[in-house]
């Protein structure tokens, strides 16, 4: 609480010069929902059958935050300061199996995670360049100054997890709008990059303590955005290509121990703009076409109100 404390009085003091500056008001709700693919791998040991582990994971996510905007004099220039919540649930299944079928170990555990954050986000809005209409250009950084784990629904094999720690989220995205010779479809070409870290913790479940985790993801995607006749509505289709790097950093080396992974994505984005100023509505849905992951279908619903 002394933490949001300070945070609020940093913001009205980093406001109060801006007295002539436009300040918009928006409050963020996102819902997403990923039903992960099922897997289905049999162990061998020494070219003998050793056990069939089973793996399915889903998960749901809610995030709301709160947003004051800062309108400049610089044309295209908006700022912000942010404030929210996130509560995220993991249904993590994992069984192994014998040659015969039989049950060998229950793995599986219901996950929750609660994380409060601060941050800070800038975005701007480009003249046509490089035969574009414009260029978009959005940066935030999120300081997580609270994050709570724990675990419920553990099955006898299952491990406990309970702790509390601290990180950040850090990302940037580019996007370019191309006319085409249809008068309500363009073309978007997107780039993005975020890094996500996770300090180490103490497991009170476990009674030890937990490495630091690290996460760097770079996306490259062009999507086909049609203005509806429905007043309001647009649509996107397209896909992307996404490459992942994770670490976990070993406690007794204070090295990090990099994971690689690249995968192809389709994603449809729908979104409404009301024609009274203030509520947007998206639905999105995005599948893994290829990859560890591959089927791995990602729902999510966005609702905003400026005020």
């Amino acid at each position: 609480m002394l933490r949001f404390k300070r945070f609020i009085l940093i913001a009205v003091l980093a406001t109060t010069p801006l007295t002539a500056t436009a300040i918009d008001w928006e409050i963020k709700s996102d819902l997403n929902y990923t039903d992960g693919a099922r897997s289905n791998q049999i162990k061998y040991d020494g070219g003998s059958f050793d056990e069939r582990v089973v793996k399915k994971k889903r998960k749901t996510e809610l995030k709301t935050v709160l947003v004051a905007s800062f309108k400049p004099s610089i044309m295209g220039l908006d700022y912000q300061l942010r404030a929210g919540y996130n509560w995220e649930q993991n249904r993590d299944s994992e069984r192994e199996y014998r040659e015969d079928g039989s049950l060998k170990k229950d793995k599986s555990r219901t996950e929750y995670d609660r994380l409060s954050f601060i941050g800070a986000g800038l975005s701007f809005k480009s003249d046509p360049f490089l035969g574009a209409d414009l260029w978009r250009i959005k940066t935030r950084y999120d300081r997580y100054f609270h994050i709570a784990y724990g675990a419920s629904e553990l099955r006898e094999d299952a491990k406990a997890r309970s702790g509390s720690l601290d990180g950040y989220e850090w990302k940037v995205k580019l996007e370019g709008e191309y006319s085409t010779p249809w008068i309500s479809l363009y073309l978007l070409p997107r780039l993005e990059y975020k890094e996500e870290r996770f300090s180490d913790w103490y497991n009170k479940g476990r009674d030890r303590r937990e490495e630091a985790e690290k996460e760097q993801q770079y996306e490259l995607g062009l999507f086909l955005d049609w203005i509806t006749p429905l007043d309001g509505w647009e649509l996107r289709v397209g896909p992307y290509w996404q490459r992942e790097l994770d670490a976990e950093k070993d406690l007794d080396d204070g090295n990090w121990g990099w994971e690689d992974d690249e995968r192809w994505l389709a994603r449809i984005e729908l979104e409404y703009e009301s024609p009274l100023p203030g509520f947007e509505l998206e639905f999105n849905v995005e599948q893994h076409l290829n990859g560890e992951d591959q089927n791995e279908r990602k729902y999510n619903l966005e609702l905003s109100y400026e005020f």
